[in-house]
Parts: C-alpha cells; sequence; structure tokens
C-alpha cells in the first residue's frame, strides 16, 4: 500500500496523456499539511521544455488529465504550479483495515524481490576493544540490512576482521612485554588502558613456554593471540547489540589470495614499481595522479591489498548491491575504492559507501572523556551495560549519518517524555493496554466513524510507513526511521489525550480500536525494522 508510488503512478498517466515527459514524473511532501497531502512540481520543470505556456498552464492541463479515482478527493493548483493532492476521508478509513489485515507485514515490498545485496559494517579495529565510535556503525548498517530484507532483498551481513598488519605486530609487541616474554621500554609501547594488562594475562596464558622462539617469533604470536581473544569479545558486544552476523571475513586469509589477484592487475597494467613498493594505479577520475600503496618496500601487504581481494570477491559473487558502512576517518579510502570497482569493469552504480561521523558521549552537559579500560576512548559495552540494546540503538539512528553526534547517557536512562525510544516504546504499550483492556471484537468495524481531525491525522501518517521504507531501501537514510517513529508516537499520544477511544458508542469505540490497533502495528514495525523491541507493557511515565 504505497499511496506515493500510486500518485506517482496517476501523474504519470497524466504527463503521459498531455504530450509531456513522463521521465519528469515525482512525487512530494507539501511544506504545509493544510495544503494536501502530496504535491508535484513537475510543471515548474516542464517550464524549461515547453514553449509559451507558463508553469500555471501547464499544471491545468496536467490536472485536466489526471485519472479519475476514489481515493482522491482533490487536485489543487498553486503558484506557481505546483498541483497539491488530498486523499479521500474514505480512503483513510479504508486504511485502517488494510494496515490491520497485513499486520507484521505490513510496511513490507517487493522493490527488491530477485535481488541481493551484502552490508559490511562495523569492521572495528581489532587491537582494542569496540569503542563507541565504531559502534555506530552497527545500527546503522543492520538497520539496512533490516529494511533491504523488508523489500525484498536476499540480504548478506558481512564483517571483515583486519588481524594482521603492523598494528597486530605493535600489539604483540606491547602484550610480550607485558608478560614478561621480552623487554621493551614502556614509554614505546603503542597501546595503553587497564584491558592490555587484562589482555596480557591472558596472552601470557595461550601462548606458554616461549623457549626456544625468537623475540620476533614471540611478537608475533602474541599478537595473533591477541587479535583473536579481542576479536571474540568484539564479537560478544555486537551480538549484545541485536546484530548477527552472516559471514565473517579475516584479512589474513584474503592476503593469501592476494598475489594471484596482483598478477591479474598486472596483466591489466594497473600496478606500477616506484620507490621499491607496487602501487595500484588506474589513473582514472577517482584517484587521478594518487596512486595507492599495495605492497610496501619492505614486502608487506597493505590494507588496501586486502581490500583488492575482499572487493573483488564481493562483485564477482553475484549480489546487485554492495554496501560499505565506514567510519568517517576512512573517507580517504573510498576513492581507492571506486578507482578498484572501476578498473575491474564492475558497474558502480551497484556500490555504495555510507560514512557516519564521531560520537561524543555525555552524561547531561559534562562529556565523557574516556574509559578507564581502554585508556583512551569510551567503550560500546560501557554505554550498552548503562542504557541497554533498545536505547542504544534507537540513539544511534536518531542522526543523520554524516553529522556528528551527542549520546546523552541520562537521557537514553530517563523514563520519561524526554527519552526518545521510551518516548516510543510507551506509545506502543499504550496501545497495547487500550486494546487489552477493552475486550472487544472490532473486527467488523464501521471505519466510516472515524471523522475527528486527530485521528485522521494519524492516519495520514501511519499510511507513509510503507513508503519511507521502500525510499530508505533505495536512499539508504535509516534516520528517518527514527524520527518517523517519533512522530507517530507523538501524534499518537496527543490524539489519547484528545480523543475518548472507548465509550458508550460501541460502534464508535470499535471504529477507534481499529485506529488504535493499526497504530500499534506501525510502530511494531517501525521499531523492528530498527532492531529495537516493542513492550507490552512499561511502567508509567511522564509521557
Amino acid at each position: 500500500m504505497n499511496v506515493k508510488k500510486k500518485i506517482l503512478n496517476d501523474l504519470t498517466v497524466a504527463l503521459e496523456k498531455s504530450g509531456f515527459d513522463k521521465a519528469l514524473a515525482e512525487i512530494a511532501y507539501p511544506p504545509d499539511d493544510r495544503l494536501g497531502d502530496y504535491s508535484t512540481a513537475v510543471a515548474l520543470k516542464l517550464k524549461r521544455a515547453v514553449d509559451n505556456q507558463s508553469p500555471m498552464e501547464i499544471a491545468k492541463v496536467i490536472e485536466a488529465n489526471w485519472p479519475k479515482s476514489t481515493y482522491i478527493s482533490s487536485t489543487k493548483i498553486e503558484s506557481p504550479g505546483f498541483i497539491n493532492i488530498s486523499l479521500s476521508n474514505d480512503f483513510l478509513q479504508e486504511s485502517i483495515r488494510k494496515i490491520v489485515e497485513e499486520g507484521e507485514k505490513y510496511g513490507t515490498s517487493e522493490v527488491g524481490k530477485g535481488k541481493k545485496a551484502r552490508v559490511e559494517f562495523i569492521s572495528a579495529n581489532p587491537t582494542g576493544p569496540l569503542h563507541i565510535g565504531n559502534a555506530r556503525g552497527g545500527p546503522i548498517g543492520d538497520t539496512l540490512a533490516n529494511v533491504l530484507e523488508s523489500s525484498g532483498f536476499d540480504t548478506l551481513r558481512e564483517y571483515l576482521n583486519n588481524d594482521c598488519g603492523n598494528q597486530v605486530l605493535e600489539l604483540g609487541r606491547t602484550l610480550a612485554t607485558k608478560a614478561g616474554f621480552i623487554e621493551e621500554k614502556m614509554a614505546d609501547l603503542v597501546y595503553q588502558g587497564d584491558y592490555i594488562n587484562d589482555l596480557a594475562k591472558a596472552v601470557k596464558v595461550r601462548v606458554g613456554d616461549v623457549k626456544g622462539l625468537s623475540k620476533e617469533e614471540i611478537i608475533k604470536k602474541s599478537g595473533e593471540i591477541g587479535v583473536k581473544t579481542l576479536f571474540e569479545e568484539i564479537v560478544k558486544d555486537i551480538k549484545e547489540i541485536g546484530i548477527e552476523y552472516n559471514k565473517v571475513y579475516h584479512e589474513s586469509d584474503l592476503q593469501k589470495k592476494l598475489p594471484g589477484v596482483l598478477r591479474d592487475l598486472e596483466s591489466k597494467k594497473l600496478l606500477k614499481k616506484q620507490e621499491g613498493a607496487i602501487w595500484f594505479a588506474p589513473r582514472n577520475e577517482f584517484l587521478k595522479d594518487k596512486d595507492a600503496v599495495v605492497i610496501k618496500s619492505d614486502g608487506s601487504y597493505t590494507y588496501f591489498g586486502s581490500d583488492i581481494v575482499y572487493h573483488q570477491e564481493k562483485f564477482e559473487s553475484g549480489y546487485d548491491l554492495i554496501i560499505d558502512v565506514f567510519g568517517s576517518n576512512t573517507a580517504g579510502h573510498v576513492p581507492k575504492l571506486k578507482a578498484l570497482v572501476s578498473s575491474l569493469g564492475f558497474n558502480l552504480e551497484r556500490f555504495k559507501v555510507i560514512l557516519y561521523q564521531f560520537v561524543r558521549v555525555k552524561r547531561g552537559k559534562d562529556v565523557v572523556k574516556m574509559s578507564k579500560r581502554a585508556g583512551n576512548f569510551v567503550t560500546a559495552k560501557e554505554v550498552l551495560d548503562e542504557v541497554g540494546k533498545d536505547a542504544f540503538r534507537f540513539f544511534m539512528l536518531m542522526n543523520q549519518p554524516s553529522t556528528h553526534m551527542d549520546f546523552d547517557l541520562d537521557q537514553a536512562k530517563n523514563k520519561s517524555a524526554d527519552n526518545p525510544v521510551y518516548y516510543v516504546q510507551y506509545a506502543h504499550a499504550r496501545a497495547g493496554s487500550i486494546l487489552r483492556k477493552s475486550q472487544i471484537d472490532f473486527s467488523n468495524a464501521n471505519l466510516k466513524l472515524i471523522k475527528e481531525k486527530p485521528e485522521l491525522r494519524l492516519i495520514r501518517k501511519i499510511i507513509k510507513l510503507p513508503e519511507l521504507v521502500e525510499d530508505i531501501s533505495q536512499n539508504f537514510a535509516v534516520h528517518l526511521l527514527a524520527s518517523y517513529s517519533i512522530e507517530v508516537a507523538d501524534l499518537f499520544h496527543k490524539f489519547y489525550e484528545e480523543i475518548q477511544v472507548v465509550s458508550e458508542d460501541v460502534e464508535l469505540t470499535k471504529a477507534r480500536l481499529s485506529l488504535v490497533s493499526a497504530i500499534k502495528i506501525t510502530l511494531a514495525n517501525s521499531l523492528r525494522l530498527m532492531g529495537v523491541s516493542s513492550p507490552e507493557t512499561m511502567e508509567k511515565s511522564g509521557v
């Protein structure tokens, strides 16, 4: 029941009948609800292509050819050439029944049916606990995967464990020193924090006897065991966020395949030797004259080298959509990946990258500087333990990924309207309470009795879930789900204050219970897409 798409189809028909370019058809929302439910500015776009006709005149021609229907009550032209569309009350009323009938399926679509998508997200630094900055990518990537699945895509969630490289050796040097295997100046050790001391104790036990091993072998072994132990801890934290991966890749495995892949790139003249190193040098519009090192002068592989193997596998796996969810600190890596994808002959339209900004943790007005355990950052586990999975996920989704965000611990724990996730969950619980207490069968309700402004305003909002989900499956703006659920909850709480749901009028009560049921379904489905629970009961608050 995608109303926006339905109106777009009607507009396309009207444009074709009018002799205008139907490819220009687009539907938006008017800035003011009083203007209508939907709007199109296509007449303004057509002005450039149509001679001797003003946008107002073009709009009149389009309106005259608009298909007749019962779901639209009116189309009105507004200066300088907008066409505003209003839905009929009959359609709004009947929409309640359709939402209730669809239940858990409400909001789903088949826009991605027959297509496959894979989403890589988090892929945290393996040399320390999962920090709050990396963890932001979890709810973003997982929610996007949920939306793609609900839109018909066969979706793969994947994680890359960067378990090799210089950072692992430095971790091994730190751990081997702390474990007493080797001697190094403490000031020269890269990694600090209480977690290092705890990890060193575990590594000492797991490494065991180091007699007969060289210093380099001890460092290597300590590093390997250290990142494996930390990876197990990171995976545990990720599961507490509510995320389960379909596939985990390890950089060490990818690097084993790199020599063969590099030979192929060399045959395509995409590599060059310079300053003792091997460079990826496609000379296309993405990197221009900025080449990327694949093999360093000491013979070791770079992170980008592993990504060459990884992304080639992604594109050769038969998936229609490849999505990387990265922290903004890796923005410089994106042109390299686009250059790679383009050079290998893959369609760049299949490749999407979402960059998310940093997270600042606050307690009211005070900034939480760092974790004692981690040393120089706040861990995801500390925040999770304090606020819980639901608040963690919801708060991470409230802001556009490209903007910096503040995570207020006090707000996330507050059981009042000041806490957005509590506000939305309480709306769902309130709807459930109304339905349970009424004990009335509303399956045969006369929905034409739903006429009041607060009621119709709510219907207009809840019928937008299917179009929102479909839009997100194409624009990846998952933060819109959080704001949408808050808007639905806000309208429902106001409705509850203004409208008596259960009254002596049995028929009116049935109709309003149907509306409450549709609202409950909309909230539950929105929360489920975000990976947030929808409680049936909640402690009474100041909502």
